[in-house]
């Protein structure tokens, strides 16, 4: 029997690290006498595993008669789809729900549940039953454990650890989403007493002050569903901390009831909310953070960018960063749901998307992805009213293939020639980003705050999103990510930090900070900073940066500051310094201080009281300013704007590189100072590329140094190692031991006491044992 497991941050099998690329496959939306056409045309994209919904409305429609072998309708024959995928060699991936959206009627859920169950359901701020149930209802609940006795009567003997090919199952999808979607507060009388008792519990010291009312419960509810309520803004930022532990214990009852009916494999929790680029999608971690934070989850995301470029590559970065920085640390990055729709016959779609974005994700550490939605098909109105079930995906309903299906043969072909060697190689990154988790605390807000939550939603979008992190990806400043208030700052293991700071940022947190510039940290902080009940910086701060007085600038207002050379640069929220402050990199026109550094302890701390996104060269110069006054130099230096990155492994490192633009490019790329293949401008293709090779052993024999093609074909015998590449034409440069030569390559340059050849070919690269040779 083989062996599945999830530790070191990748996914094994039979102790081999596994990158699972799996395809969505909706049976239940397509002939069951076309599940293997379907199935084998994700084995021709080279994919090893297929993922599916299985939605409890199409296989339960009356109550008390599920039905998963096909006995009223061949598409409900989920054992048989599961059994023909193991019989092709195909891993699988589970979502049983109960919840599992896919534009389908109630999300998944049977419409008889609110019919003859009403009870369960949210009730909204207007006193307005949902089509949505409150999760911890208890009458629901019963409900999900017979869905789930009957539906893993059929998912647990086909685990992996029976033998069978079901690798991962998801429980439930996008928890709480339909509620941030709508802005729903869920005053359902259940939910309500349960947040009663939160609270209770939040403030046993406190209480009778915060909630002097002698019915809490009608008190709540009063305060969430009157837009005039003086109190609403309290009690909804208490709701969301209520909300994330709620979440909790709805995941732990779907898990231990999961295993109770026979669940072996891991459970994953897929997170939500990727809107306007990605820049909403941490409002999704904050929601589930707590599930995340739960034993034995693992997380995906749920990604959809609808294109990429030099404009919000950054942020799909961030993304899988902020992630990261949250999920189980035994776990890779993975995505349940990764763009694989949204290029419609006659639509704007990038068919260069889907490849490039899979390239970036898998620079950025991504070892399992799950193509969203791969197929086209139908749906029985039972599922929807919508008889089409079509976004553009790489397959058509009838089986036809659009121009984006034949991006995937040829990466998929590279990644298996790199194999284990790429999938262990880890992201390099110089620097990081980090942010707290509760300034995106903010899925479902009242009318009172409304004014607060604008000017947050502000911040974070222009200063981390498009200020930081676009300025350290564009100026070759790779960057991984922390959670402020969960991770450890360590300035040996951390010697830089960027963050945004906001108003609300507490006391504890900005003592962290000042603590690690202390003991000898590079921290960049830009922003506002947090002001006591008199309006002046918080004591903290106040008192370690030597500030006197601030000058608080109207938000929403733009404003022009002087940043080093350039005297006319564009900004808003601004604030200004009075104070004494070791270098000035940023004044007003009335030569106020907006920019400031401060030596502390071991460390320094520069501050800008400004939100300056980077919109062009000039603002992404004065970030590279910044970054070099705080000693961050760029990983790479490149004659022409390539995305580069690195990841470095035991066995070799491998470079990534995109060209993200509409023309080819060819480009000197540098490190330290030394010019990368031999000095030769590297070419990328319009909207491609490429992952090379540098300083990978192949195997016993030959070192390959670098190789300007990638590699789509390893072909080993006894005598003679082929690496078939593509582009055709190649530059290379390796050592050979003893023995080895190249073949069918033209010579240009040999080190014979150094063992080290370079040369140029075409299409293949031959290095050839010759023992003949090795004697002489």
């Amino acid at each position: 029997m083989a062996l599945f497991q999830i530790h070191s941050g990748q996914f094994w099998y039979d102790g081999r690290p596994l990158l699972i690329q799996a395809g969505e496959f909706h049976y239940f939306r397509s002939p069951a006498e076309a599940w293997a056409e379907r199935l084998a045309l994700l084995q021709r994209a080279g994919f090893n595993a297929v993922a599916s919904y299985i939605p409890w409305l199409w296989h339960e429609v009356e109550p008390g008669q599920p039905d998963l072998t096909g006995q009223t309708h061949p598409q409900r024959n989920l054992a048989g789809f599961l059994d023909l995928a193991a019989e092709m060699g195909l891993f699988i991936l589970a979502r049983p729900g109960p919840y599992i959206m896919a534009e389908t009627i109630n999300e998944g859920i049977p419409p008889w549940v609110f019919e003859r169950h009403p009870q369960v359901a949210v009730v909204n701020q207007h006193g307005q039953a949902q089509n949505i149930a409150s999760y911890l209802h208890p009458d629901f609940l019963r409900l999900v454990s017979q869905w789930y006795r009957a539906v893993f009567a059929v998912l647990a003997p086909r685990q992996v650890t029976r033998g069978g090919n079901i690798l991962l199952i998801q429980l439930d999808n996008e928890m709480g989403m339909p509620h941030w979607v709508r802005n729903l507060f869920d005053l359902n009388p259940h939910t309500l007493a349960r947040f009663a008792d939160f609270l209770a519990q939040t403030y046993p010291d406190d209480f009778a002050r915060r909630y002097p009312a002698a019915d809490l419960t009608a008190f709540l509810k009063e305060a969430l569903s009157d837009p005039a309520s003086p109190r609403g803004g309290q009690v909804a930022a208490d709701y969301r901390r209520f909300y994330r532990a709620y979440l909790r214990e709805y995941a732990a009852f779907l898990y231990n009831e999961a295993q109770r009916c026979g669940m072996e494999t891991a459970p994953v929790v897929n997170i939500h909310g990727f809107g306007n680029g990605g820049k909403t999608f941490p409002i999704g971690l904050s929601q589930l953070v707590e599930v995340m934070e739960s034993p034995g989850f693992i997380t995906a995301t749920d990604v959809y960018p609808l294109l990429i470029g030099e404009g919000n590559f950054h942020q799909l970065l961030l993304v899988n960063e902020m992630t990261k920085a949250l999920q189980n640390p035994a776990q890779p990055l993975f995505s349940i749901e990764f763009q694989a729709g949204g290029n419609p016959d006659f639509g704007n779609g990038q068919s260069s998307f889907y490849d490039l974005h899979t390239r970036l994700c898998l620079s950025n550490g991504m070892r399992g992805i799950n193509h969203y939605l791969f197929f086209d098909g139908e749906n029985d109105p039972l599922l929807s009213p919508v008889r089409r079930h079509d976004w553009g995906h790489p397959v058509r309903k009838d089986g036809s293939l659009r121009r984006h299906f034949h991006r995937y043969p040829h990466l998929s072909q590279v990644l298996a020639a790199y194999g284990a060697d790429l999938l262990l190689a880890r992201p390099r990154v110089v620097t990081r980003v980090a942010f707290r988790l509760d300034d995106f605390m903010s899925e479902v807000i009242h009318p009172q705050e409304k004014q607060t939550m604008d000017e947050l939603t502000h911040q974070r979008e222009v200063i981390l999103f498009d200020q930081i992190g676009r300025g350290l990806a564009l100026t070759h400043r790779p960057f991984d990510a922390l959670e402020i208030e969960r991770a450890q700052l360590d300035a040996q293991t951390c010697p830089s930090l960027w963050m945004m700071i906001e108003r609300s940022c507490p006391p504890r947190v900005q003592q962290k900070l000042m603590d690690y510039v202390r003991c000898g940290g590079r921290l960049i902080l830009i922003g506002r900073l947090p002001l006591d009940e008199d309006g002046q910086p918080a004591f903290l701060l106040r008192e370690t940066l030597g500030i006197r007085s601030l000058r608080s600038y109207p938000p929403f207002e733009t404003h022009e500051i002087a940043v080093f050379d350039d005297p006319h640069v564009p900004v808003d929220f601004l604030e200004s310094y009075r104070g004494e402050f070791d270098e000035v990199f940023a004044r007003t026109a009335e030569g106020e201080a907006v920019g400031v550094v401060k030596s502390l302890g071991r460390g320094r701390l520069m501050l800008l009281g400004a939100a300056l996104p980077v919109r062009s060269l000039e603002d992404l110069t004065i970030t590279a300013r910044m970054a070099m006054e705080m000693d961050i130099p760029p990983l790479f230096e490149v004659s022409d704007w390539l995305d580069v990155r690195l990841s470095e492994g035991q066995n070799g490192s491998f470079l990534f590189v995109n060209n993200y633009q509409d023309d080819p490019v060819e480009a000197v790329i540098r490190r330290n100072g030394e010019a990368l293949f031999g000095g030769w401008p590297l070419r990328v293709e319009a909207r491609r590329g490429l992952i090379l090779p540098l300083d990978w052993r192949l195997g016993e024999g030959p070192t390959l140094h670098y190789l300007t093609a990638e590699v789509t074909e390893m072909i080993r015998s006894a005598d003679e190692i082929r690496l078939n590449v593509v582009p055709e034409r190649f530059r290379a440069e390796m050592s050979l031991p003893p023995g080895w030569e190249v073949e069918g390559a033209r010579l240009l340059v040999q080190d014979k006491s150094a063992g080290r050849v370079q040369v140029e070919g075409e299409g293949a690269l031959r290095l050839c044992w010759n023992a003949a040779n090795k004697s002489r």
